[in-house]
């Protein structure tokens, strides 16, 4: 039997996981797993051992959430004026990032970085109204437990000896690649695959036989083995697979050392690790590789004690190499296509302990970076500061957001099809008993927006003018042949939806769309009195079919139109009509 290289030095990982992986559990490869892609696209997960402290990393930025965040930690808050203002959350809560993060909060402010807010390891959606009855993560507390849960998903019963990461390249991978795709700096479980697995790099590269590169002694001894000749075939044969080792070494080492590092990037612990990561992505063509994953990390999070004397300085290590990182990425052309994002055990207790730290906690904040993310807005709901608050199970925040949502939305990005999340993310499944809102987050792709969509029910429509046969109820009666009409600009139309819900999008369908455009601020509210404005769309004039209109909002019961005329070019006299011909709201129940 041939073997190859890369198998070769895979087999080694693959024998020790053989041992205590089910035969059972394997990943199918089917090309319906995958999108067709022809492009590139790499993942960089950051990885913070010891649980992040991410609520002194994004916190609430004034009114009542900020004090109730002071009141429950006296001893390590951070102050407004060390912290930087970025874009609210999609609850339309102000936060903002804490001032050790300017390049990261500038990037947010330009909509290529955001958060992901109170998110964590959930198996269903978990709060205290349900939380007797529903299944939770076992070990909340333990670092071990706590990283594999982020780094694995559930299956049936139990969290999957593979990582997703690790699955998600079984079908993606390019098995003709000189080296596995997925790299990583440290052991993981994110990147352990059924067929495959990571090889590890340092700053320096690559590093099959770490130690013959190391020592001249162990170095002439092992040339001295090579080069003899054995009559036991087994000898020989193992002799020259130590070989077939050196020789890729050499040739690893020759397609890295054509891209030099980037000194741009700081030479810190992770600065040093994302250089290299740079390096790989400008080798990945010679490499075989059209899509790559990664995996750096830090230490030093898990602070009991003084935490803002150490953990100020971890996160402007983190802003200071990540932003640099992606900077370098622009004149490679690779911007829009790596997202990195943060992961750790798990977040840190809502109020700060007796030494001036945090305790192990469960939801958390995350980072995640790159030109192709949807930016503009912080991810989620940040939870009321209280200890055993609505948002809490003692002191610990209970997550509104799934870990494996955030890797499945990832997953999406880099080509698995809706069965490939089928196959990795059981627990996501749309008819679970207690299913999730959507399997996917908001933050990258419309993979949400598609998952959740369904025509809404409309409890009733008006508006502040209307004629006696042009009526707003024309709007929602299914009839294109009929319409709401009504002359001015300011004039309101407002819709009062059925149940309380998660809108997507407005799809509106107007007389003499094809021949002019209208101008429509649109706003949303959850109780008719206030409203959140959301943007002001233009119609592209060149239709009268259904346009979308973008929402992308929870908690929805009124959307609110306000016409404001169109630009007809040749009837200038109408140009202070509006029409409703059809109109009809898409998205997901609550």
């Amino acid at each position: 039997m041939s073997i190859t290289r890369r198998d070769f030095l895979k087999g080694s990982s693959a024998t020790a996981l053989s041992g205590m992986v089910p035969l059972s559990l394997t990943i199918p490869t089917s090309n319906a797993l995958a999108s067709e892609h022809n492009d590139y696209k790499a993942l960089v997960c950051l990885f913070l051992h010891g649980g992040n402290d991410s609520f002194n990393l994004l916190i609430p930025d004034g009114g009542a959430h900020y004090s109730d965040y002071v009141t429950a930690r006296p001893d390590i808050h951070v102050l407004p004026e060390d912290s930087l203002p970025i874009p609210n959350t999609e609850a339309n809560q102000a936060v903002a990032l804490n001032a050790a993060m300017p390049n990261l909060a500038a990037m947010m402010n330009e909509g290529t970085a955001t958060t992901l807010v109170n998110i964590g390891t959930l198996i269903e959606p978990t709060d205290k109204t349900n939380w007797s009855d529903v299944k939770k993560p076992s070990n909340l507390g333990a670092h071990n437990k706590q990283q594999k849960a982020w780094q694995t998903s559930w299956g049936d019963g139990e969290y999957h000896p593979y990582g997703w990461a690790g699955m998600m390249m079984d079908i993606l991978s390019n098995d003709a690649a000189i080296v596995s795709d997925s790299i990583s700096f440290t052991g993981n479980s994110l990147l352990t695959g059924s067929s495959s697995n990571d090889i590890q790099v340092s700053s320096g590269g690559v590093r099959a036989m770490y130690p013959i590169s190391h020592s001249n002694g162990v170095n002439n001894q092992f040339k001295k083995l090579t080069a003899t000749t054995f009559d036991s075939p087994f000898q020989q044969e193992y002799v020259n697979r130590l070989q077939g080792i050196l020789d890729f070494q050499v040739e690893i080492d020759t397609i890295l050392n054509t891209y030099p590092a980037d000194t741009r990037i700081p030479s810190s612990y992770l600065g040093k690790q994302l250089q290299m990561v740079r390096r790989m992505m400008q080798a990945a063509s010679s490499l075989g590789h059209s899509r790559q994953v990664f995996f750096v990390h830090m230490g030093g999070f898990d602070n009991h004690s003084n935490q803002r004397s150490k953990h100020d300085g971890l996160l402007g290590a983190i802003d200071q190499a990540v932003s640099a990182f992606h900077m370098t990425l622009d004149e490679l052309n690779l911007s829009d296509q790596v997202v990195t994002f943060s992961m750790s055990d798990f977040g840190r207790t809502i109020q700060n302990n007796s030494n001036k730290g945090t305790d192990h906690g469960w939801g958390s904040n995350q980072i995640v970076v790159g030109n192709a993310i949807n930016g503009g807005v912080n991810y989620g709901t940040f939870p009321d500061f209280v200890r055993d608050g609505e948002n809490a199970y003692g002191n610990k925040f209970i997550p509104t957001q799934s870990s494996e949502q955030m890797g499945a939305t990832l997953c999406r990005w880099m080509g698995l099809s809706e069965e490939g999340v089928d196959v990795i993310f059981p627990s996501l499944h749309p008819q679970n008993t207690n299913p999730f809102d959507s399997r996917y987050l908001g933050f990258l792709g419309d993979y949400r927006a598609s998952s959740l969509e369904s025509e809404l029910l409309i409890k009733n429509v008006n508006a502040s003018v209307t004629r006696v046969n042009h009526t707003p109820q024309m709007a929602i009666d299914g009839d294109i042949t009929t319409k709401w009409t009504a002359k001015g600009t300011g004039i309101h139309f407002l819709v009062e939806l059925s149940s309380t819900s998660y809108v997507t999008q407005l799809l509106i369908a107007q007389a003499k769309g094809n021949v002019r455009q209208y101008f429509i601020d649109v706003e949303v509210s959850n109780n008719g009195i206030d409203f959140e404005p959301l943007n002001s769309a233009v119609t592209p004039g060149n239709t009268t079919e259904f346009i979308p209109i973008s929402i992308q909002r929870s908690g929805v019961n009124f959307i609110r139109l306000t016409c404001n005329g169109n630009n007809d070019p040749v009837n200038t006299h109408l140009q202070a009509w509006n029409n409703i011909q059809e109109l009809k709201v898409l998205g997901k129940v609550n």
